[in-house]
């Protein structure tokens, strides 16, 4: 079960610290992230995680937690560009983690090997939390399969909502709106889930 007093450090967005963490593993987040992904966890029960961008890692670490505590037995395969001191933690947990760009210059084409991960039986959720989320975004959700699901980070609807209802209170970051992914939304008939929760968390989630 959630428990919120797991958030060992929230983050102070005044005082530009973007920092939150979950059991003391520091992530990039607003604090609310962990409430809404324990909860989607739990309602979809994912077979697989696919992370575009491990960053500090403490987010990935807390998507482990997440699993082992519904007694999920979900793999996690992360990427990013830069090795990080931390991410011998995530191995040792079980989490596979890639240093590696799977994405070619204009966001066109994907390794076939993400694209085989993804695509195995069972539910599978992408996470989009890269450097350019929104070529993330359009690019995979071409490969998820129907009752999948695809996310990405630093959202806000536009940039009126960001501005009245974002920055500062939630978050201070926005790097992909609505008009970003309509038309791939369109093409692949996806729709919203879960959205005034992951609109807290400035996550969208979309399924198929």
């Amino acid at each position: 079960m959630f428990n919120e007093k797991n958030i060992t450090h929230k983050s102070n967005l005044a005082e530009n610290n973007s920092l939150s963490c979950y059991l003391g593993h520091a992530a990039q987040q607003n604090p609310n992230v962990y409430k809404v992904f324990y909860n989607f966890f739990e309602t979809v029960k994912p077979s697989r995680i696919l992370e575009i961008g491990t960053a500090m890692g403490g987010f990935t670490m807390f998507l482990k937690l997440c699993c082992d505590d519904l007694n999920l037995n979900t793999t996690i395969k992360s990427y990013d560009i830069h090795e990080s001191w931390d991410y011998s933690l995530l191995r040792k947990n079980n989490i596979e983690v890639n240093i590696e760009n799977i994405f070619n210059v204009d966001y066109t084409e994907l390794k076939q090997e993400v694209i085989d991960y993804i695509q195995q039986d069972g539910v599978t959720i992408v996470l989009c939390d890269g450097g350019y989320k929104i070529g993330e975004f359009n690019l995979l959700s071409n490969f998820i399969k129907f009752g999948d699901f695809i996310l990405a980070h630093d959202y806000a609807s536009d940039k009126q909502y960001f501005d009245n209802h974002v920055n500062l209170k939630l978050w201070n970051w926005h790097e992909i709106q609505d008009s970003d992914i309509q038309k791939t939304v369109e093409k692949n008939n996806l729709k919203s889930f879960m959205k005034e929760e992951f609109d807290q968390a400035v996550w969208v989630c979309k399924t198929k």
